[in-house]
């Protein structure tokens, strides 16, 4: 779980960059189980800054 907020405005951005698909395994989120979830690219405990270049969309687990 994220230790920094993630603004909606923030969510929609990665969410419309990502096309509605999973940025690791492209399987679209129509498809998924459940709702996709944004997550660090690097972890937050890595110094990953919680930014649209540092942020991807990914299935839930």
């Amino acid at each position: 779980m994220s230790k920094t907020y993630v603004s909606a405005s923030l969510r929609r951005m990665i969410c419309d960059r990502a096309t509605g698909c999973c940025e690791y395994c492209l399987i679209p989120e129509t498809l998924a189980l459940s709702s996709h979830q944004v997550d660090h690219i690097i972890a937050e405990k890595h110094r990953g800054e919680t930014v649209l270049s540092g942020k991807s969309r990914k299935k839930s687990t």
